[in-house]
């Protein structure tokens, strides 16, 4: 008895030390209640918010080692984005971080109906019923050619009353609960002839059809109060469209997507470095960025340049997401 009565005053001070020191050694909860809203800070300084600019939303050419979205370009004028060309995979996201908004856009332009080109598009539109615009929004894009489907059927199959995404079909509508109406109109890409179906203001588009294999392709110029930008999207330009449609531009945004030694199909799809320069050089552009870029040409850049700079001798850049060019 006397042991216990030794040991037991020991044995409750040690108890209790452990639990104190259990007690400490627990941690607090920690508060996942958002007490402030939630702020996005863009950041702007990409472009300039005078004069016009050319901005890169997506510069990769489809794949998972990049970490660049698909193709997408924003023209800005005054600080505002006006045109949107092309909304490829991630360029939704970009678009955000871009600090553009999406009431400013005057028209949405695609070079193909194709994934890397036009994934994107249900994501606009769903993100666009809370932006607050008004005005409708034109949409240009390829017409079909069997088995590919044209800019309508594909936003049918998507986003029409029987399509993937249903829920968004009345955005094409005077009646759409996002307060504005999409209007999408075709263009014949397999036309040789010019389409010039755009003004607003000082901003007009044009368009026309180029090869791309089997896939219908369309190249867009954007011009603004006289200053041509074009983008000749994914195209081989064996039928040399595009050259007169570029022709004075300022910047010419070219896809690169194979190298100059590519053999086979692709050389139907896809325009060389070398091709590329020829046709900067013909049109008189003052630069060429290069975007829709591949497996095939990165780490290939100074091959590439090289083989543009045997026919055209004005700037050389090669696209990444948000890069920013004044024309």
């Amino acid at each position: 008895m006397r042991v216990l009565s030794v040991l037991l005053p020991a044995l409750i001070l040690v108890l209790a030390s452990a639990g104190l020191q259990a007690q400490q050694s627990t941690p607090e909860l920690a508060r996942t209640v958002t007490e402030r809203p939630l702020k996005i800070t863009v950041d702007q300084r990409q472009c300039g918010l005078e004069g016009i600019h050319v901005q890169v939303l997506g510069a990769s050419g489809g794949g998972f080692d990049d970490a660049q979205a698909s193709s997408g370009y924003l023209v800005w004028v005054d600080g505002k984005a006006r045109i949107l060309i092309d909304a490829g995979p991630g360029t939704a996201l970009r678009f955000q971080e871009s600090g553009a908004d999406f009431r400013d856009l005057q028209a949405m332009v695609f070079t193909q109906v194709h994934p890397q080109h036009i994934a994107d598009l249900p994501a606009f539109v769903l993100a666009s019923i809370t932006a607050g615009r008004t005005e409708p929004l034109p949409i240009f894009g390829p017409g079909g050619s069997d088995p590919q489907p044209g800019l309508l059927e594909w936003i049918d199959l998507a986003m029409g009353p029987t399509g993937a995404y249903r829920d968004l079909a009345d955005i094409f509508s005077g009646f759409s609960r996002a307060g504005y109406e999409i209007k999408p109109t075709e263009i014949d890409h397999s036309s040789r002839s010019r389409w010039a179906g755009f003004r607003r203001g000082d901003i007009t588009l044009s368009a026309v059809g180029t090869d791309h294999g089997r896939q219908p392709a369309l190249a867009w110029r954007v011009d603004v109060d006289g200053i041509g930008i074009t983008f000749t999207g994914s195209t081989a330009n064996r039928r040399q469209l595009v050259n007169e449609l570029a022709a004075e531009s300022v910047i010419l945004v070219a896809d690169h997507a194979i190298p100059e030694n590519a053999r086979g199909f692709v050389r139907e799809q896809f325009m060389t470095p070398s091709e590329i320069g020829k046709l900067a050089a013909q049109a008189g552009v003052n630069r060429v960025v290069l975007t829709h870029r591949t497996p095939r040409t990165r780490g290939r850049e100074t091959q590439s340049r090289d083989e543009i700079r045997h026919h055209f001798h004005g700037s050389v850049v090669f696209a990444n997401d948000l890069d920013c060019w004044r024309t």
